[in-house]
């Protein structure tokens, strides 16, 4: 059963696939469901799938259980694994789908709540010419001047429906995984990190483009993948600066989602008001 053991965004990572791994982390405590971590080490088992060790921000290893599908393997290697290896470096685990603009411009990563748009959208700004950094999870990193966002696979994941309505033929895509409607779509995507500049969430309140400092850090901290991973990692103050820094090292405002907009109007939307926040 072949896996991509290599992650375009994590390349000094070593993902491995094992026949057996330990049933718990000693001295471990609750990370999540079915989670034990302690500093430097992560387990977390999915019943009927996979079991799966983190290990100093460097490295994974996993072991298949009978009968499982692959493709649910796959999603949690490239999702909760892969985020507790961002956790483990100090660095960001954002909750959003990223894309850079056609003119080259900073990246712009989009938040939001299950049915908020975001994967509509995606493929809205997709067919605009805008190039996909990273699909559901964003690498955040920040080298002291800017923050970078770092790419993962290039595909985005879109409902059965949103592939209908993009004209989509499913009987040609890979679904994402058995009994679930869903549908990897390949787009244009970056292989190198990006600037990251902006940051919007969909909600479904009116927009909110000028946000208080308390508002812009809560943001970010609600859009952190698997944060319960966070405490018991031991990683509580390096996760309190790197929220820090994209706060400050870039925009957040929120937008309102696909319950007021089509997505063509909200992919209009998002790009009239990048321009005007660019020209501030």
């Amino acid at each position: 059963m072949p896996f991509d053991l290599h992650f375009v965004g994590l390349p000094d990572a070593d993902i491995r696939q094992v026949d057996a791994l330990p049933s718990t982390v000693a001295d471990g405590a609750d990370a999540g469901p079915n989670s034990r971590a302690r500093p430097g080490t992560l387990y977390f088992d999915i019943p009927g799938t996979a079991s799966f060790l983190i290990e100093q921000g460097r490295s994974i290893a996993f072991a298949i259980h009978d009968g499982a599908d692959p493709d649910l393997v796959a999603l949690f290697l490239h999702g909760t694994a892969r985020a507790a290896l961002i956790h483990m470096r100090g660095e960001l685990p954002l909750h959003a789908a990223t894309y850079v603009p056609p003119d080259g411009g900073p990246a712009l990563a989009i938040c939001g709540a299950g049915g908020a748009g975001k994967s509509t959208l995606g493929a809205q700004l997709s067919q605009r010419g805008w190039t996909l950094v990273a699909d559901d999870v964003t690498r955040v990193t920040e080298n002291g001047a800017e923050l970078l966002a770092w790419p993962s696979r290039p595909a985005i994941k879109l409902w059965q429906d949103a592939c209908a309505m993009a004209g989509l033929d499913v009987s040609r895509l890979q679904r994402v995984c058995r009994g679930y409607d869903k549908f990897y779509v390949p787009v244009p995507a970056t292989a190198t990190p990006v600037r990251l500049g902006s940051i919007v969430e969909l909600v479904d309140d009116d927009a909110l483009v000028d946000l208080s400092i308390g508002a812009r850090m809560a943001l970010i901290s609600r859009h952190t993948f698997r944060p319960a991973q966070i405490g018991p990692l031991g990683m509580s103050a390096a996760h309190a600066r790197i929220v820090a820094a994209t706060v400050t090292r870039s925009r957040q405002l929120q937008l309102p989602g696909k319950a007021r907009y089509t997505p063509t109007a909200l992919a209009d939307l998002i790009e009239r008001t990048l321009a005007e926040t660019r020209a501030r």
